[in-house]
């Protein structure tokens, strides 16, 4: 089983379904990874390793197929210029346990981020 951790647009089943190319609803569960830090690329969340109390919150989704690990892989390429790039992270499944998963960090240069929070 595969996990993917999400803190941006794909949180949102709409955008997921689209991911996917499959309509429908995709269960998704509150989740968190430590040792993270959210910044911004412009308008857009990016994920950088961080101190180790750091906490993001997001989403995450168990997928279960190939063909769903690669449309989620196509959608970052295609959309999200391959600024980000799947990391390694351990995500807490808010009470339920935690899993080794893959997150979209952050895959370019620092100085392009800056502080701050998304709306």
């Amino acid at each position: 089983m595969e996990y993917n951790f999400f803190c941006g647009s794909p949180m949102d089943q709409p955008t997921l379904a689209k991911i996917l190319q499959e309509p429908g609803w995709h269960e998704l569960h509150s989740a968190k990874i430590l040792g993270w830090e959210c910044k911004m690329w412009g308008k857009y969340r990016a994920l950088v390793r961080g101190s180790a109390d750091n906490v993001i919150h997001g989403m995450v989704f168990e997928v279960r197929t190939s063909e769903e690990r690669d449309s989620i892989i196509a959608y970052e390429d295609a959309y999200e210029t391959g600024a980000y790039g799947l990391q390694d992270c351990v995500i807490d499944l808010d009470g339920r346990g935690r899993v080794h998963g893959k997150a979209f960090a952050w895959n370019g240069e620092s100085e392009s981020l800056r502080e701050g929070t998304f709306d």
